[in-house]
């Protein structure tokens, strides 16, 4: 998954204020694109990522993490393509805005965890969610460095709208929207579909991540409406990630609630609404349906359709990160919530997290 030949254009900085700039990240390679007969490609996607944080003290997993994607890195590195969300800071210090406030957590990964990233396989990572700013601007500013520096694709702070990657004569195209002021909103249709029309024509194929939704177990069941915690809109994430294909993106997924949850074929293509918690193996809690990691890899035709994927499950264990779950206990998870949770359901989920559609 290693793109040819990296160009990065300007990035303006994390900014808190919604201004609506139009930067973006792009690695592109300078071979032609490859020829449209052939284009199927796999996606790998991920949840919350947080491998271990320093702050208010040190809470690293051993050897500073370097097992945590052991298990499941080869899906990952074998995908054509594999996205996550980076819950968190990447920096060497700061200072926590959220410090002294009851009930509230701030992460703050070393800047050399980004290597772990990189051996994972990762091209995309989201930076839309409500940690991004836990250390101002100036945590936000190194993560954007950092991940610059690494070659990893981002997108979804005000300043770093979308990120575009040409992988092996592919090009993709990444954005993600958040609820936080410091996102891009999932609440703003406008931006949502300026962003995805912006990107449409640029690239063969459009990914969207999403963190939206309330948290915790109980919230595992995908509501009709909008969701809000402590007043603050969470999104309605069933219209969101319909607007987004109808908009032009391939595939959607989702994070935020900590837990899985339903999945959907919406005009062909697969909206994955929450993938819960992934690579977060100190300062979360991991009890129960909130240690369900799956990875989900997806094959898309030429127009971005799903041919058929796979939920690969794995659970987290404290201090050591996500390991195989033979039991298939997480496919069969969302394999249920699909059921309960989508009318006219065109999706076959089999236990052992075989995904194929109705439609074929």
């Amino acid at each position: 998954m290693l793109s040819c030949f990296i160009t990065t254009i300007s990035m303006m900085g994390c900014n808190g204020n919604n201004k609506g700039s139009q930067a973006s990240h792009d690695t592109v390679s300078s071979h032609s694109i490859v020829d449209d007969s052939a284009r199927i490609v796999t996606i790998a996607m991920t949840g919350d990522i947080m491998t271990g944080t320093t702050y208010p003290t040190p809470w690293l997993p051993p050897n500073d993490g370097k097992e945590i994607f052991n298990d499941c890195k080869e899906i990952l590195r074998n995908a054509d393509v594999a996205c996550g969300n980076l819950e968190g800071v990447l920096a060497d210090s700061g200072n926590a805005r959220k410090a002294g406030r009851p009930g509230t957590f701030s992460f703050l990964m070393p800047t050399k965890s980004v290597d772990l990233l990189v051996d994972a396989g990762y091209d995309f990572l989201g930076l839309a969610n409500n940690h991004i700013f836990d250390f101002s601007e100036e945590g936000c500013q190194s993560t954007v460095n950092t991940l610059q520096k690494a070659g990893i694709g981002f997108a979804g702070i005000n300043d770093a709208e979308y990120s575009i990657r040409e992988i092996n004569g592919v090009r993709y195209g990444f954005c993600a929207f958040g609820f936080k002021r410091y996102n891009l909103s999932v609440d703003d249709s406008v931006t949502v579909k300026r962003i995805i029309g912006q990107l449409r024509p640029k690239v063969h194929f459009v990914i969207v991540s999403f963190h939206a939704g309330r948290e915790g177990a109980e919230f595992k069941h995908l509501p009709h409406g909008l969701e809000t915690h402590a007043g603050q809109s969470r999104g309605n994430a069933r219209v969101f990630a319909h607007q987004c294909i109808d908009y032009g993106a391939d595939i959607v997924y989702g994070h935020s609630p900590h837990v899985c949850r339903a999945m959907e074929l919406y005009k062909g293509h697969l909206i994955a609404y929450s993938l819960g918690n992934f690579a977060t193996p100190t300062g979360m809690r991991l009890e129960g349906e909130r240690g369900y990691a799956p990875v989900v890899t997806a094959r898309l035709d030429r127009q971005g359709k799903l041919i058929d994927g796979k939920i690969h499950s794995f659970i987290q264990r404290r201090n050591v990160g996500p390991r195989r779950d033979t039991t298939c206990k997480v496919a069969k998870e969302i394999m249920t919530l699909t059921r309960e949770d989508i009318n006219d359901n065109k999706l076959n989920i089999a236990p052992d997290g075989t995904i194929t559609t109705k439609e074929t």
